[in-house]
């Protein structure tokens, strides 16, 4: 089963996301902030990052360098979850090395579709 990262700093929504994560079969990791996330991805050989992009102690955009600079965790998808979906921010996510972006909130009905659609399209350059 493919290892799947939540970082949300909102505890309604990292517990949401993930309570629909387990009842499509997964059992994803959690982190509240960019260096828990660090400390997760330091352990374990996570497939897929479901980041919000607005979070304390260190932003979702440096967390998100700081995953794609490191030889040992630049090729995981990283996926921004945000509020911030106009055109231009989606645009500086995909940019800056974003697999995809989803809006928030979440479609209940679709997100695992969404996140399988994720671990199996083709890698983007990103």
């Amino acid at each position: 089963m493919p290892e799947i990262l939540i970082v949300e700093d909102n505890l309604l929504n990292l517990v949401i996301e993930a309570d629909l994560l387990k009842s499509c079969g997964y059992d994803p990791k959690k982190a509240k902030n960019g260096f828990e996330a660090l400390e997760v991805l330091s352990k374990v050989k996570v497939d897929l990052v479901l980041m919000d992009m607005e979070l304390p102690k260190m932003h979702g955009l440096e967390l998100l360098q700081r995953i794609k600079c490191n030889p040992e965790t630049q090729g995981i998808r990283v996926v921004a979850v945000t509020g911030h979906c106009d055109p231009e921010s989606e645009q500086e996510f995909l940019k800056a090395g974003c697999h995809a972006v989803l809006s928030k909130p979440i479609n209940f009905d679709l997100f695992g579709a969404q996140v399988k659609e994720f671990l199996t399209a083709t890698n983007s350059p990103g």
